[in-house]
């Protein structure tokens, strides 16, 4: 192995103690206050993140993309009925040969 290659399946060995020492942890009684107060600091953070990030794209992404599902609507929407309807009539086909092959080994008559 080269040093770029040693040097990042280190890091990937450490990230995985990290990882599991705080998994072990969490799991000790002695350390629950903390965790409370810790969850508590998390969550108001990730609150006030995903408010900003709420209102970032409500303000900058959705005028963008409801304009573009507007222009491209009509197209879209002709595009599925039309696969539909494909989907109907060929439902219906396989419907209508199944009948039609069981129907002429009862009756003894060949199917066109």
């Amino acid at each position: 192995m080269n040093q770029k290659s040693n040097r990042g399946f280190i890091q990937y060995i450490v990230l995985i103690a990290v990882v599991l020492g705080v998994v072990f942890l969490s799991q000790q009684p002695f350390l629950h206050p903390y965790e409370k107060k810790a969850y508590a600091v998390v969550s108001e953070q990730a609150n006030l993140y995903w408010t900003k990030a709420s209102l970032w794209f409500t303000a900058s992404i959705y005028p963008r993309v409801a304009q573009e599902v507007a222009n491209r609507g009509e197209p879209l929407q002709s595009a599925v009925v039309e696969q539909k309807n494909n989907l109907a009539q060929s439902v219906w086909e396989n419907i209508k040969n199944f009948f039609a092959e069981k129907f002429s080994k009862v009756s003894g008559t060949k199917v066109k």
